[in-house]
């Protein structure tokens, strides 16, 4: 790119790789993106906004990786949380007949 090349008032992003140097625009939606962040597999998250139905563990259950948690219903379907990993019940934070939304936090492993 070349000094004559730029707009008045654009602004352009330089970065390097290796050992060149470029220019480029980039767009708001993606400097505002939202950044990965790894699974937390200590916290069940609600994948669907639904009722919880029914309970099967309790605070201090110990519970293998696949083992059934709670049912949630939603939109007239019955949604089994699984365990992802096996470990100790923490916290369970609805009980049965709550409505949750998505993303909401159900359980806590320890």
């Amino acid at each position: 790119m070349g000094k004559n090349d730029k707009k008045k008032g654009e602004q352009f992003d330089k970065f390097h790789i290796e050992n060149s140097v470029y220019y480029t625009r980039v767009p708001d939606w993606y400097k505002n993106r939202e950044v990965y962040k790894p699974l937390n597999t200590k916290v069940l998250l609600a994948f669907i906004p639904g009722t919880i139905q029914e309970i099967q563990v309790k605070v201090g259950d110990i519970v293998e990786s696949g083992d059934r948690l709670m049912i949630l219903e939603a939109m007239k379907m019955n949604n089994e949380f699984k365990a992802l990993v096996g470990g100790k019940i923490k916290s369970i934070y609805v009980k049965e007949g709550d409505m949750v939304r998505k993303n909401q936090r159900i359980i806590d492993f320890e």
